[in-house]
């Protein structure tokens, strides 16, 4: 499923039309947070294939924010069609006294929850914080640095050292994210649903076998409601 920016904000704006907290039932959202090499992009794009919906990575969401910004009037309609008391811990989170105010976060916080009423898989970008308390099937998928490090390594063409280095740069980036917006820690079990470690698997088609499964049984015990669309 091909989506750029412009297209998943007009999916958004659509879903805005609907009641508060409102969104398609039939669709599941899943937020998935990975380190570097752990395959968790390639897991991402495998699970939203075989679920026919949307995914949602890094780039995408960034390009979403970045023009919600530049269109404030859009920025405002999406904040208050998606912005309810159950977020009041939220707000005191990122924007309370000890966070720098940053208006590309905030746009990035709306993008996210707006998404949520459209349904799909939302990579990264703390989206398991953001959605936590609601019908979210939140993952989070690693992997040891050295495993992680020779995929990275054959993927890209790379020294095994150079792999490692990029490996340890990116789960510092992304571990200093979460704390510095969200306060918390990136890899605090508490906040999934599921963590998974690729080491232990053949195949990311596996892994996909897995949070389909926890996503079903999820549904069945009226934790989310999203269904799949075989």
């Amino acid at each position: 499923m091909t989506l750029n920016a412009q297209s998943v904000i007009q999916a958004m704006v659509q879903a805005a039309e609907t009641e508060p907290e409102k969104r398609t039932e039939s669709v599941p959202v899943i937020a998935i947070s990975r380190t570097m090499g752990s395959g968790g992009n390639e897991i991402a794009r495998l699970v939203s294939e075989r679920l026919g919906v949307g995914c949602y990575g890094e780039e995408l969401l960034n390009a979403v924010a970045k023009q919600t910004q530049v269109n404030e009037s859009l920025m405002n309609r999406l904040h208050e069609s998606v912005a309810t008391a159950s977020d009041a811990w939220l707000y005191s989170l990122v924007f309370g006294k000890n966070v720098t105010r940053d208006a590309y976060q905030r746009h990035l916080i709306t993008a996210v929850r707006a998404l949520y009423r459209v349904g799909g898989v939302i990579i990264g970008r703390g989206a398991h914080l953001i959605l936590a308390g609601r019908d979210v099937l939140r993952v989070r998928i690693v992997g040891t640095p050295e495993a992680c490090a020779k995929r990275v390594a054959m993927q890209e063409g790379i020294e095994i050292a150079e792999a490692r280095r990029r490996v340890k740069e990116s789960n510092v980036k992304r571990n200093r994210f979460v704390r510095d917006q969200f306060k918390h820690g990136a890899n605090d079990p508490m906040d999934f649903d599921l963590v998974i470690n690729t080491d232990n698997f053949a195949s990311y088609e596996q892994v996909a076998d897995l949070i389909e499964f926890t996503l079903k049984a999820m549904a069945g015990s009226g934790r989310t409601t999203g269904t799949t669309r075989k």
